[in-house]
C-alpha cells in the first residue's frame, strides 16, 4: 500500500500547531514582568519548529526533483516556501536581536537653572 503526501495537507497542520503554540502562550496567566521572557521563549520556540520545517522541505523538494513532468502537472511552490520562512526567521531574530537599541525617552529638561542661595 503507497501512502501519498499532500504537502498542503502538511503546511496546514503546521499552521494550525503555530496558532494553537501561540494562542496557547497568550492564554496563561503571569505577572507583568514575566511577558518578555515567555515571549522570548515563545519566538526561540517558533525558531525551531521553522528549522524542523526546512528539514521537511528540503525532503520534498527532493521528491518533487524526482516527479515525472509527464505525469505531474502541479508543482508546490518551493522557493516561495523557503523564502517566506526565511523571512518569518529574520523577522523573528531582528526583534529577538535588534541591530541598534531602541529608542529610548529622555528625561524633560528643567530649565530653571537660577541658583538664589547663594545671594
Amino acid at each position: 500500500m503507497t501512502v501519498q503526501r499532500n504537502p498542503s495537507l502538511f503546511l496546514r497542520a503546521m499552521s494550525v500547531l503555530g496558532g494553537l503554540l501561540v494562542g496557547a502562550s497568550l492564554s496563561l496567566p503571569v505577572a507583568a514582568d514575566d511577558i518578555d521572557e515567555i515571549q522570548r521563549r515563545d519566538l526561540a520556540l517558533i525558531q525551531t519548529q521553522i528549522e524542523q520545517i526546512k528539514i521537511v522541505v528540503v525532503r520534498l523538494d527532493a521528491r518533487q526533483q524526482q516527479a515525472n513532468p509527464e505525469t505531474t502537472s502541479v508543482y508546490f511552490d518551493i522557493p516561495r516556501l523557503r523564502a517566506d520562512l526565511e523571512a518569518i526567521s529574520s523577522g523573528i531574530d531582528a526583534y529577538l536581536a535588534p541591530d541598534r537599541l531602541l529608542p529610548r525617552q529622555p528625561q524633560p529638561l528643567d530649565g530653571d537653572y537660577l541658583d538664589d542661595r547663594g545671594q
